[in-house]
């Protein structure tokens, strides 16, 4: 009897109904589109903020520590240390291959001008960083190539980039910092005549490079050139590297310093979730002798900009819920007003008030899961809308957005819900029927 009384309910008054449950549909799609968004955004903001450039570096262990004598910094004096470029693909080679984007190995030599192109004095020291521009490498996925090149697309070059590896010309091309070449009065195509230990060489610019750090001011070329030139055949000072990571939380990141602290369920939970931290471990055991270190500067942007974004899309969807329910609450208020008369006379029939608040109840129940598929349906089509136009993909719906979002229906409804019933409590069979 009491189903048949809620389906009748439910039948009469389409309109009516027909509004209710698009104001629940409508906050139910806009909490689920944004949902959906947001459990998605993470890896297509990484890949977005790719532009941000290198934020883990390999360095040779112990070489990076600051050596501090009598107070006084003395990391200058120490005697450089390098990597194996032979354990390079060791880089791709561990449990995150698949979230390390882009890596590109540098080697820094000091050089010396011996006859500036036009101004500058003989005699002074630049640095000369060798490094990869853009190659395949060997053993990676067909067609994926890495380097300076791909990690840094913020860098700007006025000319064109050096080839990688050796020229097969007695000159070797190269890239000028912005800062290095206003001071030399340089240009693309002038050469430039430097020495490296000794090492005479001409170096033909190709471009000009605005990179906004230390390669201002700095000369590159290919790595096997850096090589040739400084004697360090198969060495590496140190490699970038981008990796698609996870912000991590202020916790986890006090507990990746302290790994042989952590329960052996919390290391487990760490190790397997792509923190910079958890990567950067991997990192160093994959490769020999090294250390790996987060570039906090540009994991913290990642994690800034991934925390504002989700929380603007948190306040959005909070919003849209809130006037859902006050669109859903006056509906109902003023279906309880139309309805008066029935509540009066099935309390004045022996319907107590836990009947007649289960019935209403009940009708609102079936609204908030009606609306809930309309939602979840609506949500998945704007999430993909405003994922193809931001990122230039669709955004991947998880099975489980369809019972979060009638969940999500369900709490508007019965949000929604509170005032119409306490004024169902509130009517009187004898006053309601008085009228009649």
């Amino acid at each position: 009897m009491f189903l048949r009384l809620v389906s009748l309910s439910f039948l009469r008054r389409m309109r009516r109904r027909t509004v209710i449950l698009a104001a629940v549909a409508l906050g139910t799609s806009a909490a689920a589109g944004l949902g959906d968004i947001a459990l998605d955004v993470g890896d297509k903001m990484s890949r977005e903020l790719n532009s941000f450039g290198a934020n883990l570096v390999v360095l040779p262990r112990g070489g990076a520590g600051p050596v501090v004598v009598g107070g006084e910094d003395v990391s200058a004096l120490r005697a450089p240390s390098y990597l194996d470029a032979a354990d390079l693909p060791a880089v791709r080679e561990n449990f995150w291959k698949n979230n390390i984007l882009a890596m590109a190995p540098v080697l820094d030599v000091p050089a010396r001008l011996l006859r500036p192109a036009a101004g500058g004095s003989p005699g002074r020291t630049v640095l000369l960083r060798g490094t990869w521009f853009d190659r395949e490498i060997e053993g990676w996925e067909p067609g994926l190539r890495t380097g300076a090149r791909g990690l840094n697309p913020y860098w700007r070059v006025s000319g064109d980039w050096p080839r990688d590896g050796l020229a097969e010309a007695g000159s070797l091309e190269a890239l000028a910092g912005t800062g290095l070449v206003s001071s030399l009065g340089l240009r693309p195509g002038d050469d430039l005549s430097i020495e490296v230990a000794g090492r005479p060489a001409t170096l033909a610019i190709t471009g000009i490079l605005t990179a906004g750090g230390d390669e201002d001011d700095a000369i590159l070329v290919p790595i096997e050139a850096a090589w040739r030139l400084s004697g360090l055949e198969g060495r590496v000072s140190r490699v970038f590297v981008r990796a698609l990571t996870t912000p991590e939380s202020a916790v986890y990141e006090r507990l990746g310093t302290n790994r042989r602290e952590m329960p052996p369920e919390q290391f487990e939970r760490w190790s397997c979730t792509p923190f910079p931290s958890s990567i950067a471990f991997e990192l160093e055991r994959a490769v020999p002798r090294s250390e790996a270190r987060v570039i906090r500067r540009v994991a913290d942007s990642d994690g800034a900009i991934l925390e504002r974004i989700s929380g603007l899309m948190a306040v959005i969807a909070i919003m849209a819920a809130i006037a859902s329910t006050l669109a859903l609450t006056s509906a109902l208020s003023t279906s309880v007003l139309e309805r008066r008369s029935e509540i009066g006379l099935l309390k004045a029939m022996g319907a107590g008030n836990r009947r007649v608040v289960g019935m209403f109840l009940a009708e609102a129940a079936l609204l908030g899961v009606t609306g809930g598929l309309l939602g979840a349906l609506g949500g998945a089509l704007m999430a993909r809308f405003i994922s193809s136009s931001v990122f230039g993909a669709p955004v991947t719906i998880r099975p489980f957005a369809v019972p979060l979002a009638i969940g999500v229906a369900l709490v508007i409804t019965i949000a929604g819900s509170i005032v119409p019933v306490r004024r169902v409590l509130s009517l009187r069979p004898a006053e309601v029927l008085r009228g009649l």
